[in-house]
């Protein structure tokens, strides 16, 4: 599927149930904040309270034309007025949405199948939690014919007699979880690798208190989106690449570049695609901590155009870690050139940085992000400190600054203060 194109994604509330306004909001807002693609999609809400056709809080909201109660208002998504914006893929109020939505969208090879949700509990019989619509699809009207009013509780039972999916999502991924299995047991946990969690029934998400994912989920609004660029510049995977890209958030544009030069040139012909207003590097054997973004951002409000922060250092080959903390906060220049008491994990920039001085230097082998700090700083740029751990840092045999000779590392960097010292 190309992902340039504006993908359309539905959703549908009738009033006086379970669900409210604040519900569209709040899948709204994880759909959009958590979108990757620089094209953000297009979110159609169908109310049965609106009385015309506007945009509210990063989605539109269309008139729902229906009375029929429940799931069965739903079968507007089926009419030939609905037609127009397909292909659409629709989405049941009561879903919690993990990761972006695009990794959805993107199964979707063949965007004439009808896709639906495999029931949880009954095999083989659909679900509409979930659904693909696809485009002049005879499917779907063959639903919109056969619909004839409201028979029995629930919409799916209708269409379990009139049509067969072409596809379960189920067939396509395993990142689609139950909040409540068969075992009885509620999700007290996000699974490793959830795409999305559907409620589909009582207890709805507003109403799970007990669980502290679910109480960050609906309280999350921290997305980023368009605010921060990572870039992770690598030659070839060691063994970690999964870690450090699992470990960028959300809403955070992220940019792999890999290559056959050295990290630097890897780094810097990356940038060109950097959409952030801030834009940080990430090695691919390192990993962000859980609150560096947020954390990184907090300490540009202080006005200044680069910072660096605390990492915590660990090893592949035994169980020690420690924090590394600065002994110097902001050091000066001339501080600096003494010593480099930056911890390159941690450093994040204004994109208006490279802009201005270019990328590192690319004849560097050790010493590229020194340098650059000291071009920043000879600059007259700002460095602020953020006192929190940023990244953690993998320290392991396979590492540059363990295989590179001390010699060669000692006289790059005295070649780099020579530079600065004038």
């Amino acid at each position: 599927m190309n992902r340039e194109t504006k993908r359309t994604i539905l959703l549908v509330l009738r009033s006086g149930g379970d669900f409210t306004f604040e519900d569209v909001q709040l899948i709204s807002r994880h759909i959009n904040g958590k979108w990757q693609s620089e094209i953000r999609p297009r979110i159609i809400c169908l109310w049965d309270k609106a009385s015309g056709h506007y945009e509210i809080d990063g989605f539109e909201v269309m008139p729902l034309l229906n009375k029929y109660p429940g799931t069965w208002s739903r079968i507007q998504l089926y009419s030939p007025e609905m037609e127009q914006y397909r292909p659409y893929l629709y989405i049941d109020l009561d879903t919690a949405i993990i990761q972006s939505i695009e990794k959805i969208i993107d199964l979707v090879k063949d965007e004439s199948k009808f896709i639906t949700l495999e029931d949880f509990w009954q095999k083989k019989h659909l679900a509409t939690g979930l659904v693909w619509f696809p485009a002049n699809c005879e499917k779907l009207t063959q639903v919109w014919q056969k619909f004839k009013g409201v028979q029995g509780k629930r919409m799916d039972y209708f269409l379990q007699q009139v049509i067969t999916p072409d596809l379960f999502w189920q067939d396509l991924t395993n990142t689609i979880y139950d909040f409540k299995p068969k075992n009885g047991k509620l999700l007290n946990s996000i699974p490793h690798g959830a795409s999305i969690i559907c409620f589909h029934g009582k207890p709805r998400i507003s109403q799970v208190s007990g669980l502290d994912w679910v109480s960050n989920y609906v309280n999350e609004r921290e997305f980023f989106h368009g605010l921060v660029t990572v870039i992770i510049p690598y030659k070839e995977d060691r063994g970690w690449l999964q870690d450090a890209i699992n470990s960028v958030p959300n809403g955070v544009q992220l940019l792999l570049g890999q290559g056959n030069g050295n990290w630097p040139a890897n780094f810097n012909k990356m940038l060109p695609k950097a959409k952030g207003k801030f834009i940080r590097y990430l090695h691919e054997d390192d990993m962000l901590s859980e609150n560096c973004i947020r954390d990184s951002l907090k300490a540009f409000e202080t006005g200044v155009d680069f910072i660096h922060g605390n990492a915590e250092e660990f090893y592949s080959f035994k169980p020690d870690r420690h924090i590394y903390v600065p002994k110097i906060k902001n050091p000066t220049l001339a501080e600096m050139l003494v010593k480099n008491h930056i911890h390159s994990a941690t450093l994040m920039y204004r994109r208006e940085i490279f802009e201005k001085l270019g990328g590192f230097d690319e004849t560097l082998n050790t010493a590229e992000e020194y340098e650059f700090s000291l071009r920043c700083l000879k600059a007259g740029y700002k460095l602020g400190y953020c006192p929190a751990v940023l990244a953690y840092y993998r320290r392991h045999p396979l590492q540059k600054v363990r295989i590179v000779p001390k010699i060669e590392k000692i006289n790059e960097r005295e070649m780099v203060r020579k530079r600065y010292r004038a």
